[in-house]
C-alpha cells in the first residue's frame, strides 16, 4: 500500500534536514518563491554589505540574502506576476512584458547593426592592405626584371 504524504507532513520533515527522497546532510537549501508563484529550493547566498556616506563613512553594514536582490521571495507571493523570458525577470503586467521584448528586438537588432558595420569596416581596410602589398609586389617585379 503506497504511503500518502501530505504537504504539511513533508514540511516538516525536510525542516528537520531530511529529504523524503532520502537526501540527507549536505548544504542547507531553503525554499524561495519567484514572483510567478514557482517554488525553488535554492542554497542561502548570504553576503555581507556596508553603506558609506559621501565622506566614506560607514553608515551601517549587514548582511543580505543575494538570492532576495535576485526577485527571489522568501514567502509566496499573494499577486502573481508575469515572468519576461527577454530579460529573466519578471514585470507588473503583461503590457511591460510585451515592452520589454520590443526594447530587447531593438537592442539586439542596433546590436547586429553595429557589428555589421564594424565588419565593413575591417574589410575596407584589409582590402586596402592587400591592395598596398599587391603594389610593392608588382613594383618589386618590375625592378628586378
Amino acid at each position: 500500500m503506497p504511503v500518502v504524504v501530505t504537504e504539511e507532513v513533508k514540511r516538516i520533515v525536510e525542516a528537520t534536514g531530511y529529504g523524503l527522497n532520502g537526501d540527507i546532510g549536505g548544504i542547507h537549501r531553503k525554499t524561495y518563491w519567484t514572483p510567478d508563484g514557482r517554488e525553488i529550493k535554492a542554497i542561502p547566498q548570504i553576503r555581507q554589505y556596508v553603506v558609506k556616506d559621501k565622506d566614506g563613512k560607514p553608515i551601517r553594514s549587514g548582511t543580505r540574502d543575494a538570492n532576495l536582490d535576485r526577485g527571489l521571495l522568501t514567502e509566496k507571493p499573494k499577486e502573481l506576476k508575469p515572468y519576461c523570458k527577454f530579460c529573466d525577470r519578471w514585470h507588473d503586467t503583461q503590457t511591460e512584458v510585451n515592452a520589454c521584448g520590443v526594447k530587447q528586438r531593438k537592442m539586439i537588432k542596433d546590436a547586429e547593426l553595429k557589428a555589421k558595420r564594424e565588419e565593413d569596416a575591417k574589410t575596407k581596410t584589409l582590402e586596402d592592405k592587400v591592395a598596398q602589398l599587391e603594389a610593392m609586389v608588382r613594383k618589386l617585379t618590375e625592378a628586378k626584371a
